[in-house]
């Protein structure tokens, strides 16, 4: 155990002491948070005006607008909204009045309002109006600010004095909904809104990103250290004093906490501040060490099988392509994405969380959209545990027999043999 944390301190030293490293620990994260603030800037740098873009300007050609009733207009569309979308209002929308069309026009310009409407003297008959917006790009026209709360003011203010007040409040309002939904097993309850359904994929969808980029940079730190030692012929030197599986465990758990440690300051920038800004995450404690159990299991799982692949190249490159099929092979459970979140105890979701190479991902997955039966979390983590004990021995086996060969990649029968050999 001793060599292991030799050649783990070690390679964990020679690995975050590189200026690549460096770089791309420190650069990285400023280059995400400078494209970041890119729009901020643009957004703040306009005039001081832009204050108001809440405000939208409505000049009434036609005499059918009853400003009186845009507050509780704007209220209730809000309202409505808000109840299928549970995410905080937008506050501050203003339907002012306006006499000038230049005047309007000339205070968009100024970015004091959002967007004007016409409404057209033969609205009565045409239902004609008209929408000015700035030109902001190829986008700038598909949602202008205030058109459904117009859209309701001109139904409110046509149909007031002229209906009861029970028939004026649906027409403000016409739907108080409640949502429901039914499991797969037949159980009716209360529907969670979608903001709420969403905050509840924040903690495993993030182990899930964390455990990508760990396999990623983790395993880009092992290739190339080991394709390095064989090219200049280092382990034959190890070799004299150490074990392939010695050598091997202290590769994966140095090289691994150099990549762990560089996905941990990416967390602890660009993460938590984020996470910071969403105060009604609902992630519960099962969920974050169920969470935890799966992202360990499967950097392990995946750093062994990647240094027994990347030991068979003899270039970085040569070995980065052997081991691509490992990071496409966690990546499977994505493609099939759809099923799994509509059917999460499906037959598909089960097979995939029984074997060992889709176990993470798609655990990950089901945890975040569903409460995963007992069994199925003990089978995976059975079968990961399995897959790891599995990944390690043939990876030794093959690091063995494969470290010394040069000049030539093995072929697959030779790599079945070794991995027969006891």
């Amino acid at each position: 155990m001793r060599k292991i944390l030799v050649i783990a301190r070690h390679e964990f030293i020679a690995t975050v002491t590189r200026k690549g490293y460096i770089f791309a620990v420190v650069g990285m994260p400023l280059f995400f948070l400078v494209i970041a603030a890119i729009p901020m800037i643009v957004e703040t740098s306009g005039d001081g005006s832009s204050k108001e873009r809440g405000a939208v300007a409505v000049i009434d050609r036609a005499g059918v607008v009853d400003f009186g009733l845009a507050a509780e207009v704007i209220e209730q569309v809000g309202a409505t909204s808000d109840a299928s979308s549970s995410l905080e209002p937008k506050k501050g929308l203003q339907l002012i009045p306006y006499e000038d069309l230049d005047r309007a026009l000339a205070d968009l310009q100024r970015r004091r309002i959002q967007a004007c409407y016409v409404i057209e003297s033969d609205y009565m008959t045409t239902g004609k109006v008209s929408v000015y917006v700035r030109d902001e790009g190829l986008f700038s026209r598909l949602n202008p600010k205030g058109e459904r709360e117009l859209y309701a003011l001109l139904r409110a203010s046509l149909v007031k004095g002229r209906v009861p007040e029970p028939m004026l409040q649906r027409v403000l309002r016409p739907v108080n909904l409640t949502s429901m939904k039914v499991s797969e097993r037949g159980h009716v309850q209360p529907s969670e809104s979608e903001w709420s359904e969403v905050t509840k994929l924040i903690g495993p969808f993030g182990m899930f990103i964390l455990l990508t980029m760990a396999i990623f940079f983790s395993s880009g730190y092992l290739l190339q250290g080991m394709a390095e030692d064989k090219q200049n012929r280092v382990i034959e030197i190890l070799f004299s004093s150490v074990t392939p599986e010695q050598l091997l465990a202290g590769k994966i758990i140095g090289l691994g906490a150099a990549g762990l440690l560089q996905v941990t300051f990416y967390a602890l920038v660009l993460l938590i501040p984020s996470m910071v800004l969403v105060v009604t995450v609902q992630v519960g404690i099962g969920q974050i060490l169920l969470s935890l159990v799966y992202f360990g299991l499967g950097y392990l799982l995946f750093a062994s099988l990647m240094a027994g692949t990347g030991i068979l190249g003899s270039t970085v490159q040569e070995s980065n392509q052997l081991a691509a099929v490992w990071t496409i092979s966690s990546m499977v459970p994505l493609f099939v994405l759809g099923p799994i979140s509509e059917s999460p105890h499906s037959a598909l979701a089960r097979g995939f969380s029984y074997f060992p190479l889709t176990a993470p991902v798609t655990m990950l997955l089901r945890i975040s959209l569903t409460t995963v039966p007992v069994i199925d979390i003990l089978v995976s983590v059975g079968s990961l545990i399995v897959g790891i004990f599995l990944a390690v021995r043939g990876a030794a086996k093959v690091f063995r027999a494969a470290s010394l060969m040069y000049g030539k990649r093995p072929g697959l029968s030779e790599i079945l043999r070794w991995l027969r050999e006891a």
